[in-house]
């Protein structure tokens, strides 16, 4: 048998984005995010909600667990909802 040469025609895609909801601490206003990682949902994050001050904490909704690891977030399903917390900000 001959060698079997394999070329790519495409380079290799980003990690598809997935769906997630994020609200402020008040709740009073709710967006839909897709992000493939933990830090590019943060940046659209501050994009969507106006936030100019770069420190803010993402925990989830339900429970107020903080969300600051890649692994972490990897592990969650679509459609999470995120809170996100600006400086003195605290879930409730």
């Amino acid at each position: 048998m001959g060698a079997v040469t394999k070329q790519t025609l495409f380079p290799p895609l980003m990690p598809a984005g997935r769906p997630f909801r994020v609200s402020n601490a008040s709740r009073s206003s709710r967006k839909g995010i897709v992000a493939s990682s933990l830090k590019e949902l943060i940046s659209k994050t501050l994009e969507a909600f106006l936030i100019t001050a770069g420190v803010v904490t993402l925990v989830l909704e339900e429970d107020g667990t903080v969300v600051d690891t890649e692994e972490f977030f990897q592990s969650l399903d679509d459609n999470t909802h995120f809170m996100v917390l600006e400086k003195g900000q605290k879930w409730t």
